[in-house]
């Protein structure tokens, strides 16, 4: 029996089908309304065939594909309206974050990734200047004052610049009830918790958009520590 499957999630609008013939099977993939490509596969046996089919069923589900009966009637496949970036976009992106991969950052930060590609060079920009925003309202005595052992206790100590930032970046991956928490209540900030890799999100998107390797964002305020020369004065956070 043929199976027939459409990806219609983000920018997708995909088909894929796949039907067992005893001990080959055919598929045919591409985007909806057209031809497509087609392949077949012999194996062994029947068996082994029918096993093969069910793990790229599999496959494709964990990509998204759903299945349907009939390509013939497939939904129509609803736009968006386009929105530019702005902070709940934002935050949208943020929560895109794949935790599960934990210990891989670039998978965490895939999804994140690809949805920033698929927007437009402004919005990248935009969300560049929104992060920098956040990463400022951050840097300030009480935050450094709160990061376990690594924490700033006075000018003589050392105290990494780096790790403050990389701790910062922890605060704002962690999603925007956490933001607002800390930087209401500096006491929440995490310890001995960092997430470097959020730093090199938007360059990231930025160039595999433009297709160039080393492109910089120049965003309007600095996230390097110490940049927010007011936060470091004050010993409660700035209302």
């Amino acid at each position: 029996m043929k199976r027939n499957f459409i990806n219609q999630t983000g920018d997708s609008n995909k088909f894929w089908t796949i039907e067992q013939f005893e001990e080959k099977y055919f598929v045919q993939w591409g985007r909806l309304g057209t031809e497509g490509r087609s392949n077949e596969k012999e194996l062994g046996s029947k068996d082994e065939c029918y096993k093969e089919i069910e793990k790229l069923i599999k496959e494709k589900t964990r990509k998204g594909y759903l299945e349907i009966k009939d390509l013939n009637i497939v939904p129509q496949k609803t736009i968006l309206e386009y929105k530019p970036m702005d902070e709940n976009i934002f935050w949208e992106i943020i929560s895109t974050f794949n935790w599960k991969k934990t210990g891989d950052d670039d998978a965490v930060l895939k999804p994140a990734l690809k949805r920033l590609v698929s927007m437009t060079i402004e919005d990248i920009q935009e969300f560049a200047e929104i992060m920098a925003e956040k990463l400022y309202n951050l840097d300030g005595l009480i935050y450094a004052s709160n990061i376990g052992p690594d924490s700033y206790k006075n000018e003589k100590e050392f105290f990494s610049t780096d790790y403050f930032l990389y701790v910062r970046c922890c605060v704002i991956a962690n999603g925007k009830d956490y933001y607002e928490s800390v930087l209401n209540d500096p006491t929440q900030m995490p310890e001995e918790m960092d997430f470097e890799a959020i730093l090199y999100l938007p360059e990231e998107a930025y160039n595999k958009k433009l297709k160039t390797d080393e492109e910089f964002i120049e965003t309007r305020l600095s996230f390097e520590t110490f940049s927010n020369k007011e936060n470091w004065k004050r010993k409660s956070p700035n209302r």
